[in-house]
């Protein structure tokens, strides 16, 4: 069965057992069960969902949704829990990020059994990124700070690496969050791919423009090739979706929906990843949902793009810019 169809009756079950959620929050649990690799009782993940309520002073929304992510891919939850709330509590006291938004980065992070050297690594580069653009807030801004801590070299070479890219791409995409975080991603790759994938970046953006979707989104999207190529399976899912009562309010979340589960599985994707961090001991490909999609739990009303808008300036107050 195709991953959009499991989606939608995942979507339809959910519905039927959280009916006093938003459309939001049930897309985004239905997505966890339908690319997890643990099928998990909804009373469960109630259950667990109490308990992280308890533990990390959230309110019950944040805490299903984390609970939801952790019961997708861990076989041993509460183990999961204290991993990452071990992680967490290290971002908090050294303030790398909004401590309830450190959560969604320490999940991902507590997968690929990090070491000291590679957390105090990538709190050294957040803290040198965060001295130049103060809009440096968001959990996958963390999650790619952590991959690129696995690079070597100091983290100036590092960040500088990542800055001259950031520098190319604002002048087509502007000075916003977004553009950053495909500065990231896009440094992590050989240079000589670099403009290969920018180009790839604009077509994506140009072909979806009316999509609304994150620029981040764009930057997976170009990582595999040609948008043509991938723009009617794009669709079918689109019009797959569409029907469905639970974005019939939520138009705004239907191409993102759809461009998730194109990525989630996707094996050239999942390949990359491995190749980009080959000193992970124990990446795998379950670690990619979470890498692309960690939730912002500080913001439910937007869970399902993990509040990424493209907000949040540095310098002046910035501008957009035209990707012609």
């Amino acid at each position: 069965m195709e991953e959009s169809t499991r989606f939608l009756h995942q979507l339809e079950d959910v519905g039927q057992y959280f009916v006093s959620y938003q459309d939001n929050i049930l897309i985004e649990l239905a997505f966890d069960q339908t690319i997890g690799h643990y099928a998990t009782e909804f009373s469960t993940l109630e259950q667990t969902a109490d308990y992280i309520e308890l533990h990390l002073h959230s309110h019950q929304t944040q805490a299903l949704l984390l609970a939801s992510k952790i019961h997708a891919f861990d076989a041993s939850p509460f183990e999961r829990i204290t991993e990452m709330m071990s992680i967490q509590s290290f971002f908090a006291t050294h303030r790398m990020t909004h401590p309830a938004n450190a959560f969604s980065t320490a999940l991902l992070i507590s997968r690929l059994n990090p070491s000291d050297a590679h957390l105090h690594r990538t709190l050294s580069l957040y803290r040198l990124a965060k001295q130049q653009h103060r809009f440096i807030v968001s959990p996958l801004l963390g999650s790619f700070f952590f991959f690129q801590c696995y690079k070597r070299g100091e983290v100036e070479h590092l960040l500088a690496r990542v800055e001259d890219a950031y520098d190319l791409l604002k002048k087509r995409f502007g000075r916003a969050q977004q553009t950053y975080i495909v500065a990231l991603l896009f440094s992590l790759l050989p240079e000589d791919d670099f403009e290969a994938y920018v180009d790839q970046l604009r077509a994506s953006r140009a072909r979806y423009r009316k999509s609304h979707i994150p620029l981040a989104f764009h930057g997976l999207l170009a990582l595999l090739g040609d948008p043509a190529e991938h723009a009617s399976k794009l669709d079918q899912i689109v019009e797959q979706l569409r029907s469905d009562v639970h974005f019939k309010h939520r138009k705004d979340l239907l191409f993102l929906m759809a461009v998730r589960l194109y990525l989630a599985n996707h094996p050239t994707l999942q390949q990359l990843f491995a190749q980009l961090a080959p000193t992970i001991d124990d990446i795998a490909t379950e670690t990619v949902p979470f890498l692309l999609f960690p939730i912002d739990i500080t913001d439910t009303s937007h869970a399902t793009d993990g509040g990424m808008v493209d907000g949040g300036f540095d310098g002046d107050a910035g501008s957009s810019s035209s990707d012609a």
